[in-house]
């Protein structure tokens, strides 16, 4: 990394989220209208988050996808499947426990359904999920599995459980599987199954690496369904 990507990286994160500045400040002389400390300090909040996502990109790029490629590629070349599969598990459960997305989220289910969220459970389950998933995900990379075969039952399942389910454990699951694939998720994930592709060799290997997200999602969206279903939402 040098001052020339960082500088790059902050005029793009930049750009990418005027539009959305603009429209706060619209909205705040229009409809908001909240008085001028409370305003500043939502300013002086998205600059940070500008930082703060410049940061972590270059953070990504430098470290994560790189560690995570190294990762991939070296179990495979070693031939330790079951070594791999053992730290997706774990790689996606501590993934999950730190994503930024989902302790906002479960703040913010708590906040608005009180006691009704067992606010650590619901990450737990999530993060089994995730662990879960990303193992299944991983062996479809190396037996060439059609992604299909994995989606539509999957989603399928979540479909029939939801239909059981009480609301609250219906949108606590399907909120918390699309924010399990956040920004600590998605860099190191993809990257590792870039990296057992790229030693398995062949194009649709490639390919195939880049579904691992949406089939470790469905992870999360089973498993709180299911813990919601035996009364650990309660």
């Amino acid at each position: 990394m040098n001052l020339g990507d960082l500088r790059r990286e902050l005029k793009e994160t930049g750009l990418s989220l005027a539009p959305a500045a603009a429209f706060m400040l619209i909205a705040q002389v229009v409809w908001v209208r909240l008085p001028a400390v409370e305003f500043a300090l939502v300013a002086i909040g998205l600059v940070f988050t500008v930082i703060g996502f410049v940061l972590f990109l270059q953070g990504a790029k430098v470290g994560l996808l790189p560690l995570g490629e190294g990762i991939g590629s070296a179990f495979i070349e070693r031939r330790a499947i079951w070594p791999l599969l053992t730290f997706g598990l774990l790689l996606g459960i501590v993934l999950t426990v730190a994503e930024p997305d989902v302790r906002l989220l479960t703040f913010q289910l708590e906040e608005a359904f009180g006691d009704a969220v067992d606010r650590r459970g619901l990450i737990t389950a999530a993060a089994a999920g995730l662990g879960l998933f990303a193992v299944v995900a991983l062996l479809r990379i190396a037996y060439r599995w059609p992604i299909q075969r994995i989606l539509i039952p999957g989603y399928f399942a979540a479909a029939v459980l939801s239909l059981f389910a009480d609301e609250t454990t219906v949108t606590q699951a399907y909120d918390i599987g699309a924010v399990t694939t956040g920004p600590m998720t998605v860099p190191f994930l993809i990257a590792l199954g870039v990296g057992i592709a790229s030693v398995l060799g062949g194009q649709n290997r490639m390919q195939a690496s880049f579904g691992l997200m949406a089939i470790g999602s469905v992870g999360p969206v089973l498993v709180v369904l299911i813990w919601g279903l035996l009364g650990g939402g309660a």
